[in-house]
């Protein structure tokens, strides 16, 4: 399990993407996790979730321009979801939602006892947010209930 330890941790960074398909052009807070002490561990689980969660009609995509290409092709109802892996590029994401969606999709096809499981580790790591901005540290405020 060493190789889940990051060499030199270092606070996530706080950077910003602009929306330009809003009007006013708002900015999307984005986090740089790569040297984050969770950061191994949260691509590790990902991997496990990937191994016990399988969607029907799926499309898998890695880059974002390709999405896009998918998501002007599709025709969407209130029925779709789209499910992303990058739980740790974004500062606002509602953890319990995600929480309650993620144990439903595994309760689905896993034991109890694997849902419970990964659940728990996947809620220590994402209230563990926190990112560095200017030289300050920062912890988003964030429900938990």
């Amino acid at each position: 399990m060493k190789y889940l330890m990051q060499n030199k941790p270092q606070p996530p960074t706080l950077k910003a993407q602009i929306k330009l398909h809003k009007p006013g052009n708002p900015i999307r807070p984005v986090i740089n996790n790569i040297n984050a002490p969770k950061y191994k561990i949260l691509k590790h689980l990902i991997e496990i979730i990937n191994r016990h969660i399988h969607p029907s009609n799926q499309y898998n995509v890695k880059k974002f321009e390709i999405l896009a290409h998918y998501l002007t092709k599709l025709k969407i109802n209130e029925n779709h979801r789209i499910m992303t892996y990058d739980m740790d590029l974004y500062v606002n994401i509602p953890i319990q939602k995600t929480l309650t969606i993620t144990k439903s999709m595994l309760i689905k096809e896993n034991s109890i006892q694997i849902t419970k499981q990964i659940i728990n580790l996947l809620e220590i790591i994402l209230k563990q947010d926190y990112f560095s901005f200017q030289n300050n540290i920062y912890q988003p405020e964030k429900e938990f209930q």
